[in-house]
């Protein structure tokens, strides 16, 4: 036990002190309160009994730091909060404007919150569970859904019965390996079956108001609860770093391992793998271009190659892994999140040794705002032979990813290359596992929706790639040699 003399208190910034904020999924789970912010929507993020914290998606909004706002809450149909509050941070994220607010003539009672949200989320259970509601819900969704959780329940169901009837075999854990492969290898077809046809059925929904907030509703609540087993699909859902496909999500893909503390988990796993697939073929695919670049880079000019929103760079890693490259190359990793460029620079940096001195990495951590102007491109590093960024486009809305393709391709060389890499929009896409059963939303493009993000620009060639699971997009602009 301490005494009072050794209670040292806070120093710095720490000294002011701030009301504890909740998240607002772990209070309130799926059923999160409507929130309003002037009078425009937000999707709430965390909250405490002085303020909340919201993201709002529209790019019309012009909500400012310092202004005065009303605020409102609501769980269904039910007031939970209405007064006024003060704006007092703005700023870009992935997901869209991240707004704080203060209040001004009230305070949340927390309690009274959980307790008003209990209810009426065992309201919502009710409507939903006992067929009150669901003329939003397409009929055949429910009856996909059914045949999906009957099906995988059935492989789980046979998977505890072999772990039981082995457990004492020594070796088991290969046999229980192989034992997962075998159920995925037999399920794979049937799974993707599953993926196309709720991919169709969420198209159709979009047509309809209020069709989509339905089918999230229902799937997160019937489908996401037997996945949640799979350590790829909790960490997707639950966002743990606040953003979703964080490097660890991007980690389990390029690694490809067995995950789970039960064998019906790792088979939840391995379904989440092949769900994510794409990103490992997306990495293959820069590899491949990358490598071409370096080769094709004049003999004895240095080559520089920088990646916007790195997460892990693997394909830079994988690169530095082979052969020696016999031509200079800087490599400049960009990232929001120190942590993802902490874990590509220490997998990375070790392999520069083999290369001698033609091989340098150098790691900029920029905000979200500064990564839509380019991040360190803007002022710490000259003309690139190739910039790339395959996954920040998937959360930009239209404006703001050609806004960010402009600015980008003011940076390559003449005579280089800019990539960009985007979800496709198809059957074969991963709308289902991640818009509905993670709550993983992004923007998935057409090759139209692909080519007018370099409107405008002078080029010498433009190519659109498509990766093998039929669910990336490569954007590739090509500079004039002679360009400006």
């Amino acid at each position: 036990m301490q005494s009072y003399e050794q209670l040292t208190g806070a120093e710095g910034r720490r000294i002011f002190y701030r009301a504890e904020r909740f998240s607002a999924k772990s209070l309130f789970g799926n059923l999160l309160p409507r929130t309003e912010i002037g009078n425009i929507p937000h999707r709430l993020t965390d909250l405490s009994i002085s303020g909340l914290a919201a993201i709002n998606r529209s790019e019309k909004a012009e909500l400012t730091v310092g202004q005065e706002v009303p605020v409102d809450l609501r769980i269904n149909n039910m007031p939970l909060h209405h007064g006024k509050a003060r704006i007092v941070r703005a700023e870009p994220t992935f997901a869209g404007t991240k707004v704080a607010v203060n209040f001004l003539d009230g305070f949340l009672d927390i309690p009274a919150l959980i307790s008003a949200h209990r209810e009426q989320s065992l309201r919502q259970r009710l409507k939903e569970e006992f067929g009150i509601s669901d003329e939003l819900l397409d009929p055949q969704y429910r009856l996909m859904c059914a045949d999906f959780l009957h099906t995988i329940r059935q492989y789980k169901a046979m998977l505890a019965n072999w772990a039981e009837e082995n457990a004492n075999s020594a070796n088991n854990e290969a046999m229980s390996a192989e034992m997962v492969a075998l159920c995925e290898e037999h399920f794979k077809e049937r799974w993707h079956e599953f993926q196309r046809e709720a991919n169709q059925l969420i198209e159709e929904a979009y047509k309809r108001p209020g069709a989509i907030e339905a089918m999230k509703r229902f799937t997160e609540s019937v489908v996401t609860p037997e996945l949640i087993d799979g350590p790829i699909w909790q960490r997707s859902y639950d966002k743990p770093l606040g953003y979703p496909g964080d490097h660890i999500v991007m980690n389990y893909v390029y690694t490809w391992k067995n995950e789970g503390d039960t064998i019906g988990g790792k088979f939840s796993h391995r379904l989440g793998l092949d769900a994510l697939e794409c990103v490992a073929t997306r990495m293959a695919m820069m590899q491949d271009i990358m490598a071409r670049e370096i080769r094709n880079a004049p003999e004895n000019e240095p080559i520089g190659i920088s990646n916007l929103a790195c997460g892990t760079a693997q394909e830079i890693v994988n690169t530095l892994a082979q052969r020696p490259l016999d031509k200079k190359v800087t490599f400049s990793l960009i990232d929001q999140d120190e942590r993802a460029l902490a874990h590509s620079y220490e997998h990375a940096y070790p392999f520069t040794f083999k290369h001698g001195k033609n091989v340098a990495i150098q790691c900029f951590h920029s905000s979200f705002t500064e990564l839509m102007k380019g991040g360190a491109l803007t002022n710490n590093l000259p003309q690139q032979n190739l910039i790339y960024s395959v996954g920040l486009f998937d959360y930009l809305r239209e404006k703001r990813a050609k806004s960010l393709t402009r600015s980008l391709y003011q940076y390559v060389k003449p005579g280089g290359l800019l990539v960009i890499g985007n979800l496709k929009r198809s059957v074969d896409s991963g709308l289902w596992a991640g818009e509905m059963i993670c709550d993983w939303t992004m923007y998935y493009r057409t090759e139209q929706e692909m080519r007018d993000m370099a409107e405008g620009l002078s080029y010498e060639k433009l190519e659109i790639l498509t990766d093998r699971t039929n669910r990336i997009y490569m954007l590739c602009i090509r500079k004039p040699k002679d360009a400006d």
